[in-house]
């Protein structure tokens, strides 16, 4: 049996201020999910000392992939990407699966620096 894997661009280029998140991303359907994850594309500045963590909130009632993140809203799975400064990262990350819309944010831990060029793609595979 041959799995579907599409990867869909979800946030574009964003750049994220020193010590702030980047606005949701776009949502992504997990109905039919058998796996999931997410790509990461992000440039570090040379002064940078501390990475990015890629969070991913759910829409609890399962209504709309079309859904607000809260302020307060708590992430239901995340993973972290490693500061290289300078240079332009890009990686994977695996990611739970449960609810049926999830959307996600990147969280800049540096405090002086901003992370530029930003972009996420969701990997959902299918059967």
């Amino acid at each position: 049996m041959a799995l579907g894997k599409a990867p869909t661009l979800i946030l574009d280029n964003v750049t994220i201020a020193a010590n702030t998140a980047s606005s949701a991303s776009t949502g992504v359907d997990l109905g039919a999910a058998v796996d999931f994850g997410i790509g990461y594309q992000m440039t570090f500045n040379a002064s940078a000392t501390k990475g990015a963590r890629i969070d991913l909130f759910a829409d609890q009632a399962g209504a709309s992939a079309s859904f607000t993140v809260g302020t307060y809203a708590d992430a239901c799975d995340s993973g972290d990407v490693q500061v290289d400064s300078g240079h332009q990262v890009q990686g994977f990350i695996q990611l739970q699966r449960a609810a049926r819309y999830v959307k996600a944010k990147v969280v800049n831990l540096d405090t002086g620096q901003s992370i530029t060029a930003c972009s996420l793609w969701a990997q959902v595979q299918t059967p």
